[in-house]
């Protein structure tokens, strides 16, 4: 079974569009929050990501995976593929 993951983003976020990138790279499907000047979506955002306010904000299985350079980190440490199929 596929994992469920949702993205938060801005829609000219370079940081947003590469995370967007790997996951489509992989063939993921994702949920897309594009939260451009929605600062109630932002807020929401920030308490579900414990306080983390940049973009993008990640969550496979509602685990909070963090931005585009955690998710790249899982990526280099071969620790994504695993999140992603559970």
């Amino acid at each position: 079974m596929a994992a469920t993951i949702e993205i938060y983003t801005w829609s000219r976020c370079p940081f947003c569009i590469r995370a967007k990138a790997l996951l489509k790279q992989k063939g993921c499907h994702f949920t897309e929050y594009c939260i451009d000047g929605d600062n109630d979506a932002r807020e929401q955002m920030t308490q579900r990501a414990g306080g983390s306010s940049t973009l993008p904000q990640i969550f496979i299985d509602d685990q909070h995976i963090g931005g585009c350079d955690d998710l790249y980190d899982l990526e280099s440490r071969k620790h994504l593929d695993f999140l992603l199929q559970k």
